[in-house]
């Protein structure tokens, strides 16, 4: 393979799950008019529900309540979003599968893939549960307010999100050090 072989590689990896998550994300928050939630989350008077919940390490019944009632004209919106979202995970995970298993294929497969698609996996079903728990609750919440709100699925919602951004960062990170081996393994070949 010749250098700028593997440079064109190393970035493709790279921004091939960049922008499928990026543009993935942009062309959601299009299809689903979900602009309109993060509008009206920003009259949440306090700064930390503002935050979607998606993008939370830990949240409760509370936290829940006051950002979805901040949004509270859009709740459809958001449903819609979460619905949407059930789609995306095979997407952005897809993405981020091929990426890895071509930067460990570039480096001679040198252990088990299953290492490198381990983090993919527990990011897909991290991110399925927590839009099918919200997507649930939302629904109850719709109906009930936060009385509706089920404190222990509420729990797994935040447990899955923090399992999300923290496989989501540790597939990334990965993907990040396999692309610099591969390139370093290059840079050291003997001539």
């Amino acid at each position: 393979m010749t250098t700028a072989n593997l440079i064109l590689r190393a970035i493709f990896m790279i921004a091939l799950p960049a922008g499928v998550l990026l543009g993935g994300v942009a062309i959601m928050t299009r299809v689903t008019h979900h602009r309109e939630v993060e509008e009206r989350a920003r009259s949440a008077p306090n700064s930390c529900d503002r935050k979607p919940l998606d993008q939370r390490f830990g949240y409760d019944p509370g936290a829940v309540d006051r950002y979805w009632g901040a949004v509270d004209g859009a709740l459809p919106v958001e449903q819609r979003f979460l619905e949407v979202d059930l789609v995306f995970p095979f997407l952005y995970g897809g993405a981020l599968a091929a990426s890895l298993l071509l930067a460990w294929s570039t480096l001679g497969r040198p252990f088990n893939p299953a290492w490198v698609m381990a983090p993919v996996a527990i990011t897909v079903l991290a991110d399925w549960t927590e839009n099918l728990v919200q997507l649930a609750q939302l629904r109850r919440y719709s109906r009930g307010g936060a009385d509706a709100l089920q404190a222990p699925w509420i729990r797994v919602a935040s447990a899955a999100t923090s399992l999300k951004l923290l496989f989501l960062g540790v597939s990334s990170l990965l993907l990040l050090t396999l692309v610099a081996m591969a390139l370093l393994r290059f840079v050291r070949k003997p001539i």
